[in-house]
């Protein structure tokens, strides 16, 4: 049905969500585990996507040496190819702390000349504590490094799951009202990714099969984590449209927290 409505050509991805992280052995063959989000462009204008930065992502700058410019992480200098294959990319290095010239014994570097005398200009070259290291390492600073590509595998951790989903559901309203909803934090991923370096703090967000709703709450939750503008319109023809999805896209908007049926730490709304 996409390719039909956008061409092959506007495929990006099938990511595979882990929806549960337990297999049901009511299934007789294989337990499904995994549901599988598409992605499609609707031209070749979405060149470029991104996710916010993780704490674990984070976890491997730091700053040792103190650098004005903040945490950083660093890469190596030595390129994979040898000498003979990069001939233009062979060049004497000087290591500023112990005051000699160094070059790679079979490999070329991975950058130009001229690049390499930008890095040396911008103090972007570490050689070590006490300048020690064979050959020099690249800052890479945190502050540089923008977002992450996605993948196209979504773990339960991030992304959540349908018991998450279901749980979260029955706390808002108290009892079970919808059968196999989508968590929240799937469709706040989805509405998270930046598009061609543009912020997602704004945007529409369109739902033809919205279901329980889980859309608008994930937009209203987003609005209020971040002071974001993004919209969304719901379409649903189903009765469900009256008794679950308008009440809990009105519970959402009222108090972020539920606890059966009742709104954590506010008063209870008139509805």
């Amino acid at each position: 049905l996409m390719d039909s409505l956008w061409g092959d050509t506007c495929f990006v991805a099938s990511v595979a969500w882990e929806k549960r992280f337990t297999r049901s052995n009511n299934a007789h063959l294989v337990s499904s585990v995994k549901d599988n989000v598409l992605v499609y462009r609707a031209s070749e204008a979405l060149s470029y996507l991104r996710e916010d930065r993780t704490d674990e992502a984070n976890a491997i700058y730091s700053n040792p040496d103190d650098d004005p410019r903040g945490e950083w992480t660093s890469v190596s200098y030595v390129n994979p190819a040898t000498k003979e294959a990069r001939p233009n990319l062979v060049y004497d290095i000087w290591n500023p702390v112990l005051k000699q010239s160094v070059t790679h014994p079979t490999n070329a570097w991975k950058y130009s000349p001229d690049e390499h005398q930008r890095h040396v200009q911008e103090s972007r070259l570490y050689w070590g504590r006490e300048g020690g290291n064979t050959y020099p390492r690249l800052k890479r600073f945190l502050c540089e490094v923008g977002g992450m590509v996605p993948t196209d595998i979504w773990k339960y951790a991030d992304s959540g799951t349908t018991d998450e989903a279901s749980t979260a559901l029955k706390h808002m309203f108290g009892t079970n009202v919808f059968d196999n909803p989508k968590p929240v934090r799937l469709v706040t991923r989805v509405a998270s990714i930046h598009h061609n370096q543009i912020p997602s703090q704004t945007g529409l967000y369109l739902d033809f099969f919205a279901g329980s709703g889980t859309t608008g709450q994930a937009v209203v939750e987003l609005n209020r984590s971040d002071g974001g503008r993004r919209r969304f319109a719901l379409i649903e023809m189903a009765d469900y449209f009256g008794t679950v999805l308008v009440p809990r896209i009105q519970k959402a908007m009222y108090c972020p927290d539920w606890k059966d049926g009742l709104p954590a730490g506010y008063p209870e709304p008139a509805m």
